[in-house]
């Protein structure tokens, strides 16, 4: 194997690795989504994405900060780090796009 071709494959493994990394939900209980925006509601301080893994609406509360910050990305996809209340309410903690 020539050194070109050894650092083509080394370099595309890292793609596979790291994309399905940042893509990956983690499972119900890992406090991360990741998806697309489909809709917020800037009165009610909210908003939606379609899940990537489950391919469900989940809906999050949020605060001024975050809010301002997927209001500047309406339909990009975005990773909503959050914690869930005792009623089931999922408020976004943080967000990344």
């Amino acid at each position: 194997m020539t050194k070109k071709t050894g650092l083509l494959t080394l370099t595309s493994a890292l793609v596979l690795l790291t994309s399905s990394a940042v893509f990956a939900c983690g499972g119900e209980n890992s406090g991360k989504h990741i998806g697309q925006v489909t809709s917020i509601n800037g009165t009610g301080k909210t908003f939606t994405i379609m899940d990537m893994e489950s391919r469900m609406n989940i809906t999050f509360n949020a605060n001024a900060e975050i809010m301002a910050a997927v209001k500047k990305n309406p339909n990009g996809n975005i990773m909503v780090n959050y914690e869930e209340n005792d009623e089931g309410a999922l408020r976004a903690m943080g967000v990344t796009f």
